[in-house]
């Protein structure tokens, strides 16, 4: 049987407010998550580095059947998110995955071709099979992804 804590639901919020939204639910008491990542951004006149949400208008919240109306409290939540008909959810280790691949980060130094390194989000074993502008790619050790991602400056 599922268990109602075994998963988290997804909000849908107004652009731009999913931090606001964030703190908001927990003020709430509610668990509540969003993916941000940081990038840079080029202006004319400057560069600067941004936290930016890697799934925008998205928020993942933990909730109690009890609790499922206290989210509308927040001005920024506009509903829930459904798939044919049913509220979509997501399983803690899909949570978890997302967590990893904010916090993951490649330096140049740890991906020189040939290496093997655990790949950002499917967690499989993979061979560097080039770095170039500071973009690594990867081959997994069954060839069945090919998988690409920034380095850290």
């Amino acid at each position: 049987m599922i268990c109602y804590d075994d998963y988290w639901w997804v909000l849908k919020v107004k652009t731009g407010h999913e931090l606001k939204a964030v703190s908001d639910l927990e003020s709430f008491g509610v668990q509540s998550y969003t993916p941000i990542i940081e990038v840079v951004r080029n202006w004319s006149d400057r560069k600067r580095k941004i936290q930016t949400p890697l799934m925008p208008r998205y928020v993942f919240v933990k909730l109690t059947p009890n609790e499922e109306r206290i989210v509308f409290g927040c001005k920024s939540v506009l509903g829930y998110m459904h798939i044919h008909g049913l509220r979509a959810k997501v399983w803690p280790k899909e949570i978890k995955k997302l967590q990893q691949y904010c916090n993951n980060i490649h330096y140049a130094s740890q991906t020189d071709r040939g290496t093997h390194i655990k790949a950002p989000v499917l967690g499989v074993d993979a061979e560097v099979i080039n770095v170039k502008n500071g973009v690594c790619y990867l081959v997994s050790d069954c060839g069945r992804y090919k998988i690409q991602f920034k380095l850290a400056s």
